[in-house]
C-alpha cells in the first residue's frame, strides 16, 4: 500500500474510523455481537463512501485471530495482511474485469474448499452490477445456500442494475452520501495530521467539491496541498477548483433581471470563469434559492434583499429554472459551452415580461435593499404631507379611494417582498359599512396569512378603515402592476419601438439576416 497517498494513508481500517455511515456500521456492529451472521450483504452507494472500506472491515472482525469482534486487534497475522491486501481467506473480486460466466463458475467451484488458516472464507465481489446475466444466474444458488465457512459482500454503485433475485437474497445496506460537515471536519483533522497551514474556509470548500465523496475529498486535497505548497489559502484553492465566488453569481443573476447580456460577458472574461457546467450548475441553484425564498416569505439562504423583491414574478422565475435545467441537458453537446450559455441567458432575457428595472442597483457594490416604486427619498415630513393630502381626498362619510390614491400609499410604504407584490396586484374597495381587498387571481394562494394580515393592518392604519376587510379573488381588478404593464405596452407599434433598436434584437437580425414582423408581436 501506498502510504504517501492520503486517500490510502487515511482510509479507516476500523469501524470507529468510518465517516458519514453510522447506521451502516452500527447495524454490522450489533451483527456481530448477536452472532447474527448472514451468508451475503450487499454494500451500495455512490463513489467514495465507503463500501469496500466497511466490507474490508466487517471481513476483518470476522477473520481475526483474536475472534470475531466488531473491534479487530489490528495487529494479528489476519488483519495485518488484509490490510495488505494479501489475506487468502478474503478473495476480491473485480466484477469489471471478470464478467464472463467461465469466471464465475471457477470461482464457484473453488467454494466448496476449506479456509486456508481462518475460520472463514468470504468474497469480495466489487461492482458486482457488471457481471453478465449468466453470471448472476451461476452465483444465485451459491449465494442463497453457500457452504457455512463461506460468507459473501458485495459492492455496487448501481444497485438497479442487480436482479431482484440477487438483492433478495443479501442484506442490503444503502450507504448515504457524506454531508459536507462532516467532509469538512474529516479534512481539517487530515490537514492538522500533516502538518500543513490552512486558512478556515478551505476544509469547506474542498467538501463542497467533493460531493460527498470522503475518497474524493482526499484526492481533491492532495491536489490543493500540491498545488498551493503546503500552504491553503482561500484564493489559492478557489482558483484551482474554480470556484465561483457568491457576488458574482448574484451580480449574473442581476444583470439578467435588467437585461444586460453585455454586462455579463464582461463579469465572465474579467473573472476568468471558464467552467461554464459549473458556472450554470450556480445559478440554477441561485433561482432556486430565490423562489423558494420569494413563496416561504423566509431569506434562508441569506440573499440580498433586491432578490426577496417582486422585480421578476414567480412564475418567470420558474421558466428561468427550467431553461437553464435544460441547458444542463443539452450543454455537452454545444459546439461551444461559452456560447451556448450566453444563448441561453439571452433566451431568458426574450422570454421574460420585464418590469421596470431602473433602480436595480449592483449586488458588487455591497446593495443591502432596493426600493423598486420611489424614485426619490422621501423625508419624514413629505410623509406626512402626502399622507395628510390622502385624507383630504377621502370623503368625510365614505373611503372614495382613488387608484393614485392607491398608488401613493403603496409609494409611501417600505415594502419588501411577498407584501410589496401583494400590494401592487390588488386594490381596496370602501363603503360605509364594508370593505374589500381585490387580489388578482393570478395570485390566489400565493400569499401567506402573516403577510396579508399585516398589509390588512397597515392599510386599515393609513386609511383609517375601521371595518372587517374581505379578501376576494378576481380578474377584474386594477392593479399598480397591471397598470404599469399597459402603459409600458399599448399597442404593437409601442412594443416595436421599445425592441427594435435593443443591441441584442439588432445582433440577431445581423446573425440570422432577419426582420422584426409587427403584426405577429404579441405579449407573453
Amino acid at each position: 500500500m501506498n502510504n504517501k497517498i492520503l486517500a490510502l494513508k487515511y482510509r479507516p481500517k476500523f469501524f470507529n474510523e468510518v465517516i458519514g455511515q453510522d447506521f451502516c456500521v452500527q447495524s454490522l456492529a450489533n451483527s456481530i455481537n448477536l452472532n447474527k451472521l448472514h451468508n451475503a450483504y450487499l454494500f451500495s452507494g455512490t463513489r467514495g463512501v465507503g463500501k469496500t472500506t466497511i466490507a474490508r472491515i466487517f471481513a476483518k472482525s470476522l477473520l481475526c485471530k483474536e475472534g470475531i469482534s466488531e473491534s479487530p486487534c489490528g495487529k494479528c497475522e489476519s488483519c495485518l495482511a488484509i490490510d495488505n491486501n494479501n489475506n487468502l481467506d478474503l478473495i476480491e473480486i473485480d466484477a469489471a474485469s471478470r464478467t464472463k460466466v467461465e469466471d464465475t463458475r471457477t470461482l464457484m467451484e473453488n467454494v466448496q474448499y476449506a479456509p486456508t488458516s481462518s475460520r472463514f472464507k468470504i468474497y469480495l465481489i466489487d461492482e458486482v452490477h457488471m457481471l453478465s446475466t449468466k453470471s448472476f444466474n451461476a452465483l444465485l444458488k451459491t449465494i442463497e445456500e453457500p457452504p457455512a465457512h463461506v460468507k459473501f459482500l458485495l459492492a455496487t454503485t448501481d444497485p438497479d442494475k442487480l436482479p431482484e433475485t440477487v438483492i433478495s437474497r443479501c442484506l442490503h445496506f444503502k450507504l448515504e452520501s457524506i454531508t459536507n460537515d462532516t467532509l469538512s471536519n474529516h479534512i481539517k483533522k487530515t490537514l492538522e495530521k500533516e502538518n500543513v497551514k490552512f486558512e478556515a474556509e478551505v476544509p469547506d470548500m474542498i467538501a463542497e467539491c467533493a460531493r460527498g465523496s470522503a475518497r474524493d475529498s482526499m484526492s481533491i486535497l492532495e491536489q490543493c496541498i500540491s498545488y498551493a505548497n503546503e500552504n491553503l489559502t482561500t484564493d489559492k484553492i478557489s482558483h484551482l477548483l474554480g470556484i465561483i465566488d457568491e457576488k458574482i453569481i448574484d451580480e449574473i443573476v442581476r444583470n439578467l433581471l435588467i437585461k444586460r447580456l453585455d454586462n455579463i460577458t464582461d463579469l465572465m472574461a474579467t473573472n476568468e470563469i471558464h467552467d461554464y457546467s459549473k458556472l450554470l450548475d450556480r445559478i440554477t441553484e441561485r433561482i432556486f434559492q430565490i423562489s423558494i425564498s420569494r413563496q416561504t416569505n423566509k431569506n434562508a439562504y441569506n440573499l440580498p434583499e433586491l432578490f426577496l423583491e417582486c422585480v421578476i414574478k414567480l412564475e418567470d422565475l420558474q421558466l428561468w429554472y427550467s431553461l437553464l435545467l435544460q441547458a444542463k441537458e443539452d450543454f455537452y453537446s454545444a459546439p461551444s459551452k461559452a456560447d451556448h450559455l450566453l444563448m441561453i441567458f439571452l433566451r431568458i432575457m426574450l422570454f421574460t415580461e420585464y418590469p421596470n428595472s431602473d433602480d436595480i442597483k449592483p449586488i458588487l457594490e455591497e446593495t443591502t435593499s432596493i426600493d423598486r416604486i420611489k424614485k426619490e427619498e422621501t423625508t419624514g415630513e413629505d410623509k406626512i404631507k402626502k399622507k395628510d393630502e390622502l385624507f383630504n381626498d377621502i370623503g368625510n362619510k365614505e373611503l372614495n379611494i382613488s387608484f393614485e390614491s392607491w398608488a401613493a400609499f403603496v409609494n409611501a410604504q417600505d415594502l419588501k417582498g411577498l407584501m410589496l407584490d401583494l400590494a401592487q396586484n390588488s386594490f381596496i374597495e370602501v363603503t360605509t359599512d364594508s370593505a374589500i381587498l381585490l387580489v388578482d387571481i393570478s395570485k390566489k394562494n400565493m400569499y401567506p396569512k402573516k403577510c396579508v394580515a399585516d398589509f390588512l393592518n397597515l392599510l386599515c392604519k393609513h386609511f383609517g378603515i375601521d371595518v372587517d376587510v374581505l379578501i376576494e379573488h378576481t380578474e377584474q381588478v386594477s392593479t399598480i402592476y397591471k397598470k404599469s404593464v399597459d402603459e409600458n405596452i399599448k399597442s404593437k407599434e409601442d412594443m416595436y419601438d421599445s425592441i427594435k433598436d435593443n443591441n441584442i434584437i439588432k445582433d440577431i437580425e445581423d446573425i440570422f439576416d432577419a426582420k422584426i414582423d409587427k403584426d405577429n408581436i404579441s405579449k407573453l
